[in-house]
């Protein structure tokens, strides 16, 4: 019995730099993808051009003009298609050469599997990148397989799936992918968890780029609403130790508290940088938690305020 038909999809925006490494890798796997589709949201940078050339020499490969949000890209890309299976990634990512052939293979091996969700590894090339990496993704180890949502960079579908869903939800300018995958779950698409199906990409190299991802990824949270969970125990986290902050000008004790519950963040936080081999920067990974935390917290509440969706 023959593979079933993968299209890969992937939105760009300015990526005139970086989309021929992101091609190169995708056709120098070991599993080559059926049809190619780069949905170009709107390139001033001659991305589109560059798209087109490679899509005139290969038939696999076609570029669709899809301005707007990723959302809508994805959209786009995936009705430009006729496999029975998307694959994603994003721009600026490298998929490992092995990445497709695993991402697929549990459609064929696990009975009624839908959603394969694929992990994602950092792939920094300076101190603070690699710091920002261990903050931004989870390692291995602490992934849940069973809660796990797939983020863009590494995730295969089947077309039912996201037709079920109602595809991307174009009203979201931010973290699109997270609901999406929510809108899978709640029709009842079956999840299976393929950790050596990766993805390398490049965390954000400075502070305020690093900052304006997270907020990003928080405002979509709080626009569609959705984890509110992960945002309650966050926001109590922060507010306990405020408490003891101020508790600590009546109670010297609770300064006391509040100072060992720091040490403590601080060296687990420490620990989880060393024991992902960034060396020194691990050091300055308790610093870049408090800044993700802060600016996860910042969004989801600006998002929150925003118009509810649909």
């Amino acid at each position: 019995m023959g593979r079933e038909p993968v299209a890969l999809i992937v939105t760009v925006r300015n990526e005139a730099d970086s989309i021929g490494a992101l091609l190169d890798s995708i056709l120098g796997g070991t599993r080559v993808p059926d049809e190619i589709v780069i949905a170009d949201g709107g390139s001033t940078d001659g991305t589109y051009d560059r798209l087109r050339a490679r899509a005139s020499a290969d038939p696999r490969i076609r570029a669709v003009l899809a301005p707007g949000n990723r959302s809508v890209g994805r959209n786009a890309a995936v009705r430009a298609t006729t496999a029975p299976l998307i694959a994603c990634t994003d721009a600026g990512a490298h998929v490992e050469t092995t990445w497709l052939e695993r991402i697929t293979r549990p459609f064929e091996a696990v009975p009624g599997a839908d959603v394969v969700a694929g992990f994602y590894t950092p792939d920094g090339a300076t101190p603070f990148e690699r710091a920002a990496g261990v903050v931004s993704a989870p390692s291995l180890a602490e992934v849940d397989p069973e809660r796990f949502l797939p983020s863009t960079r590494s995730v295969a579908f089947r077309r039912t799936a996201w037709e079920r869903a109602g595809g991307f939800d174009e009203s979201l300018s931010h973290n699109e992918d997270t609901p999406f995958a929510l809108a899978m779950k709640r029709t009842g698409a079956r999840f299976h968890f393929e950790p050596e199906a990766r993805v390398r990409w490049r965390p954000r190299g400075t502070l305020a780029a690093f900052y304006r991802q997270h907020w990003r990824f928080g405002f979509g949270d709080g626009e569609s609403r959705v984890q509110g969970w992960f945002y309650r125990r966050l926001g109590a986290k922060y507010g306990i130790a405020l408490l003891l902050i101020l508790a600590g000008f009546r109670f010297r004790a609770a300064w006391w508290l509040l100072a060992a519950g720091a040490v403590a963040f601080f060296a687990q936080q420490a620990l989880r940088g060393a024991r992902s081999g960034v060396g020194a920067a691990a050091l300055a990974v308790p610093f870049l938690k408090i800044a993700y935390d802060a600016a996860y917290l910042h969004g989801y509440v600006q998002g929150r305020t925003t118009t509810p969706k649909g």
